[in-house]
């Protein structure tokens, strides 16, 4: 990647400022981006279709992302790493979690916390969210229930990625896992969620998911996408339990776009959502951190000028490779469905993104808990 420094872990750029942004207007992480740039290939086509993808922040220069074709439920961490970059270096097998399951999985984003259940460990989670017969329905009958009607989030611990030329098998561990139910919506247009975007608190208490909304005959701007979340703290609730989701806000589409992927800054004010076709990518802002009854639309930080296929997937950088970008350049990647997807980098631009000093900062957030953020961007 053109510009990039030696490789050492870089400093997390989270601005000290929470309370300030909690007020209307606050800026986000960063406020203008260059263009996207394609710096890699998935060197495989192991990972044929990739609608998720979040930044590890245990293991430097991994991205996970995941396989949503429905036959090989199973996580993927790709390196982002010079000499490796777009490799896969491991995988996750979810078989013997998703074997149980009402219907075939179809995952649709995945996001990273602390475990709910370990919390001296980071978990990706996987989202089996997606229902594609929810999307059939513009003349007013009631949805098809041939995909099934079961949905479920996944917990996984994130192993140790130890070599970058090596190609890890693993089977999942110690996973939590939820069902979770939508209260009934009724016949198009208030039909059953078909989420894409998966968002989670990064202590591991609560989880969003967003809609792809589709509208009454393909109206998108006149049918605004619904957020729903697990109401009770994660934490709490024993693995296989049953949660019953409560409305969280309703946002408009961006510029009438379906949202089809989504990454949550770790601090609580801001969230990236990417859209469907040739939306591009774009930014909510809080006006109080991890609540969405003040979620608003910023607007628009990149657009989909590389014509990335089946744009779904959207992650804000924690991997270290370029210093001053840690929790503000973007990652995205496209569920094509051959595998070799390009991966895009889309940097900060604006002025002051170099590295910071200082190996820990301190952030404030949710109630005025303190925690602590390393140089490897950890809450």
């Amino acid at each position: 990647m053109a510009g990039t420094p030696a490789l050492r872990p870089v400093q997390l750029l989270v601005l000290l400022v929470l309370l300030l942004a909690a007020k209307a207007g606050a800026r986000l992480a960063c406020e203008e981006y260059a263009d996207p740039e394609n710096v890699a290939t998935v060197q495989s086509k192991k990972l044929s279709e990739a609608s998720g993808i979040v930044s590890s922040r245990e293991n430097p220069g991994v991205l996970w992302s995941h396989e949503d074709s429905g036959k090989h439920p199973e996580l993927y961490a790709v390196s982002v790493l010079p000499g490796t970059m777009g490799k896969i270096v491991a995988k996750v097998d979810l078989k013997k979690v998703t074997a149980r399951h009402q219907q075939r999985p179809d995952f649709e984003d995945v996001a990273r916390s602390r475990c709910p259940h370990l919390p001296d460990r980071d978990c990706i989670w996987a989202g089996d969210i997606g229902s594609n017969c929810a999307r059939l329905q513009s003349n007013g009958f009631p949805y098809s229930l041939e995909c099934g009607d079961s949905f479920y989030l996944i917990a996984v611990p994130e192993p140790t990625i130890t070599d970058h030329g090596d190609y890890a098998k693993i089977d999942a561990e110690d996973v939590f896992e939820v069902e979770v139910a939508y209260p009934h919506t009724g016949s198009y247009p208030n039909i059953p969620m078909d989420s894409e975007a998966l968002v989670v608190h990064p202590n591991g208490t609560k989880a969003w998911l967003i809609e792809k909304r589709h509208g009454l005959y393909w109206d998108y701007r006149g049918t605004p996408a619904r957020i729903y979340e697990t109401p009770q703290d994660l934490r709490n609730i024993p693995s296989g339990a049953k949660v019953q989701l409560e409305l969280a806000a309703t946002v408009n589409n961006p510029d009438g776009w379906k949202i089809t992927g989504a990454d949550l800054h770790p601090t609580g004010m801001e969230m990236v959502v990417r859209a469907g076709d040739e939306g591009g990518t774009w930014a909510y802002k809080f006006r109080e951190p991890f609540d969405f009854s003040t979620i608003e639309l910023h607007g628009k930080v990149a657009s989909n000028s590389l014509h990335q296929p089946q744009p779904e997937a959207v992650a804000y950088d924690f991997t270290g490779i370029e210093n001053g970008q840690a929790g503000k350049a973007l990652w995205h990647i496209s569920e094509q469905g051959e595998g070799y997807q390009p991966l895009e980098y889309v940097r900060c631009s604006e002025d002051g993104t170099e590295e910071q000093s200082g190996e820990e900062l301190e952030v404030k957030y949710l109630g005025g808990t303190f925690r602590s953020v390393d140089s490897r961007g950890r809450l």
